[in-house]
Parts: structure tokens; C-alpha cells; sequence
């Protein structure tokens, strides 16, 4: 078995509703999140999880911004790390704020399930959310449902907010991980009772058994979400 480590990258800024992270809540706060990717390492692999969102101009997806030390390369260089080493990246899903910069890596295989790439690649389907031309331009391998990407690596399948979105579960030395994404985006979603889904989906119903999925997984608290800055009070996990 491989076992890995797990560094949160910080790839930028964005405000939005509270009522658009977490499903039913009653409020108008507009708090600030961040754009996280993940930097997963063994002894044979150097893998990433989502690579961030587009280049901020002022103009889309705003309020976002994204400083210099955010930017994918250099917020891999800060940990020792050179983009051009990542031989692989893995995506949660494929909305603008999680693959956008897919050109900082120049060596990488790039994961996706297939749902959510086929959902992006028809023209006949909404692209709220998506980049879908920029997307477009990198080859991706699909998988489909439920696999195994790597010893150490598994994907679980969790529509609902997306088509295609899907959880990153990371053998560690502390157990199994699981990178949400915007399945999870926040503690919060998580640790409620009963768990409360995000509020930008696809299908309430889908997402919903996407997270009786996850509960039989039996991970716990060892679940790193989509945009919660808490993952940040650690370095590296374990």
C-alpha cells in the first residue's frame, strides 16, 4: 500500500452567499472563501487535486482575487515542489473555481469522471458554472463510477452537485482521507446533524445520496472540504 501526504494549497479568493455553501440556512452573509487545491505526495507519485480557478481580471466570477503567492506553480514552489513534477491531477469536478489552471502542469494526467466531462463537452447543456471552452482544451482520461486511480488512491463517485462530481479518498499513515470538493465544501456541511448539503447543486436528491454514500464510508472526521479555511490550521496532513 501507498501511503501519502496531503498539503492544502490556498489558489485564491472568492465572496459569496453563505446560503449558496450550505442548503436551507436563513441569512444574507456574503463571508470570503478560499480556493483550495490539494498536494498529495508518496514515494512514487506527486499528484494534485483540482488546480484553481481562471486568471482574475476584474471582471467574471468576481469577487475573486489571487495573488502572486497563489498562483499553482508558486504555491507549489513554497512547499519544495515544481509544477513540472506533478504527475498527476485529479479533479473533483470541473467547475471554473477548480480547473482553470490546468496549463501550470505541463508533465500531469488529468482524472475526471466521465459524467462530468461529457456534461461539459455537449453543447447542448448549460455551462453555469463552467469555463467550458478553457476546460476543453486539456485531454483528460476518464474514469467511471467508483475506482481505483493508484494504490493509495481511490475515487468515489458523488453527483449532485455536479453531474460528475467525485470524493478523493488518500491512504495515510493516520487512515483514509477524503477530499470533498464542493460536494463538502465546509466543515459545517459535514458536522451538522442531520449533514447538510451544499446549496448549489444539480439535484437535491442525487446530492442527498451522495452523502448517505460518503456516511457508510465510515471516514469520520478525516474529510478535507471544497472551500473551508480550516484546512489550514495544518500544514500537512497526518
Amino acid at each position: 500500500m501507498s501511503l501519502y501526504t496531503i498539503k492544502p494549497l490556498r489558489l485564491g479568493t472568492i465572496k459569496r452567499p453563505l446560503k449558496g455553501t450550505v442548503y436551507g440556512i436563513d441569512t444574507d452573509e456574503e463571508p470570503y472563501f478560499p480556493i483550495i487545491s490539494y498536494y498529495l505526495e508518496s514515494p512514487t507519485h506527486k499528484i494534485v487535486v483540482d488546480t484553481g480557478g481562471i486568471v482574475p481580471d476584474g471582471i467574471h466570477w468576481e469577487p475573486y482575487t489571487r495573488n502572486e503567492d497563489q498562483e499553482p506553480g508558486n504555491a507549489l514552489k513554497k512547499l519544495g515542489v515544481s509544477a513540472d513534477d506533478i504527475d498527476m491531477v485529479i479533479f473533483t469536478h470541473l467547475h471554473w473555481d477548480h480547473a482553470c489552471s490546468n496549463d501550470a502542469f505541463k508533465n500531469a494526467r488529468f482524472i475526471v469522471q466521465k459524467k462530468e466531462y461529457d456534461f461539459v463537452a455537449d453543447p447542448e447543456t448549460s455551462n453555469k458554472g463552467y469555463e467550458a471552452e478553457l476546460v476543453l482544451r486539456t485531454t483528460y482520461e476518464t474514469v467511471d463510477g467508483d475506482v481505483e486511480i493508484v494504490p493509495g488512491i481511490s475515487v468515489v463517485l458523488t453527483p449532485g452537485h455536479s453531474v460528475g462530481s467525485q470524493c478523493i479518498l488518500i491512504d495515510t499513515a493516520d487512515g483514509t482521507y477524503m477530499i470533498t470538493g464542493d460536494t463538502v465544501p465546509l466543515y459545517r456541511n459535514w458536522e451538522s446533524s442531520p449533514r447538510v448539503p451544499t446549496g448549489i447543486f444539480s439535484d437535491l436528491d442525487t446530492i442527498l445520496r451522495s452523502y448517505e454514500k460518503l456516511g457508510k464510508l465510515q471516514i469520520g472526521g478525516k474529510i478535507l472540504p471544497g472551500h473551508e479555511m480550516k484546512v489550514f490550521d495544518r500544514e500537512v496532513y497526518p
